[in-house]
């Protein structure tokens, strides 16, 4: 089962999930994540520890990394 965590591209978007890997994310950190239009910024809304159970099937798309900071 991957590790998911929730990010949102825009502070007024509603959270989409990734599949995290290997990587520890927390909450309000920046990340670059892999889309079907290549690959975009975002934040943590909701950090891989805090997803407990999810019904999400199928693949999805991951987070590449952390992004560098400002």
């Amino acid at each position: 089962m991957p590790k998911l965590t929730g990010v949102q591209f825009k502070p007024s978007d509603k959270v989409q999930f990734f599949n995290a890997g290997e990587l520890k994310l927390v909450a309000g950190e920046r990340v670059v994540v892999e889309t079907w239009d290549g690959e975009r910024e975002a934040v943590v809304a909701i950090a891989p520890d805090q997803v407990v159970h999810s019904d999400l099937r199928g693949e999805l798309d991951r987070v590449v990394r952390k992004a560098e900071p400002e």
